[in-house]
């Protein structure tokens, strides 16, 4: 005996609904943690998180969104800071002649005393190696 095609796709579907009831009755969010198996594009020299990321890449790539912090709830994710490309961005605003407070140019003069890095205008943009030899963590 087989049964007709559209019988599978409604069993399929209503275990998926009730599968998501069931998180959801337990107090799992659906939306709340990123999915098995999706994977989100990193470009760790433009990501805020990109310092405290395990999985941050030194060129653009995908990564698993269970790895990656921007795909967690604000209210999981650690304090986010400057990117690389904000303080690539500050540098060469301050090479331009803008004038800065204190602190950004406390900021700029540690982690930019040279200006930008050539990352700034490209397409594939890489990140910045630091003096720990340690790419993207100063």
């Amino acid at each position: 005996m087989s049964f007709p095609k559209s019988w599978s796709h409604r069993r399929n579907r209503r275990n998926a609904r009730e599968h998501r009831q069931a998180i959801a009755r337990i107090g799992l969010s659906t939306s709340g943690s990123p999915v098995a198996g999706e994977t989100a594009l990193c470009i760790a020299y433009m990501c805020p998180w990109a310092h405290g990321c395990a999985a941050a890449t030194p060129r653009p790539a995908l990564v698993s969104q269970r790895k990656c912090l921007r795909c967690y709830p604000a209210d999981m994710r650690p304090s986010s800071g400057l990117s690389d490309h904000s303080l690539d961005v500050l540098a060469e605003r301050r090479e331009n002649g803008e004038r800065f407070g204190a602190v950004t140019v406390a900021l700029l003069d540690q982690f930019r005393p040279s200006g930008p890095t050539p990352s700034l205008h490209q397409r594939l943009p890489r990140r910045p190696v630091y003096d720990g030899a340690i790419a993207g963590r100063p």
